[in-house]
């Protein structure tokens, strides 16, 4: 390793609380299945890859987000391709985690706290719009990216399915 990955990647933590460590069953490499309907109204797939690793001597959880994966861009490309990345820091004195998300030309602050078997994220700069993990095993994870309307229902606008490799 360099010294960059030597000072970024950490391999455990004690930083953070383990009644905390939330984001710790998603650590590791995962193939997904994104699913929306923005084009056309008709249901799009693309496969893709979510990386997640501790950083910041354990005080911190990142992830690197590639849609569509590395080994289907060039057979299957996206018009709004996405190659992002997350930094999730816990916040001692909140009790949830500050998280930074940014890709080519956005970027989002979101609060993530656990809410029963759920993390949910409310994007901060959005009103009622909220990225939320659940279904978190230790093969798989589900994740929504939710608006909620006026009226109380939720409109789902894209949704992933992660599988461990």
């Amino acid at each position: 390793m360099d010294t960059f990955s030597d000072a970024l990647l950490s391999p455990e933590t004690s930083r953070i609380p383990a009644e905390y460590d939330w984001f710790s069953p998603l650590l590791g490499d995962w193939d997904c299945d994104y699913y929306d309907e923005l084009f056309d109204s008709k249901k799009r797939h693309v496969k893709g890859e979510w990386i997640f690793r501790r950083v910041l001597d354990g005080t911190g959880v990142q992830d690197i987000f590639i849609f569509p994966s590395r080994s289907t861009r060039e057979a299957s490309p996206q018009p709004d391709a996405e190659y992002g990345s997350s930094l999730r820091m816990f916040n001692r004195d909140q009790q949830c985690y500050d998280v930074v998300y940014t890709c080519a030309g956005t970027m989002k602050r979101l609060c993530f706290r656990k809410e029963e078997n759920r993390l949910v994220g409310k994007v901060l700069d959005e009103e009622a719009t909220f990225w939320i993990f659940s279904g978190i095993t230790g093969n798989s994870f589900h994740w929504e990216y939710v608006m909620l309307n006026p009226d109380g229902s939720r409109t789902l606008v894209c949704e992933i399915f992660g599988k461990r490799i």
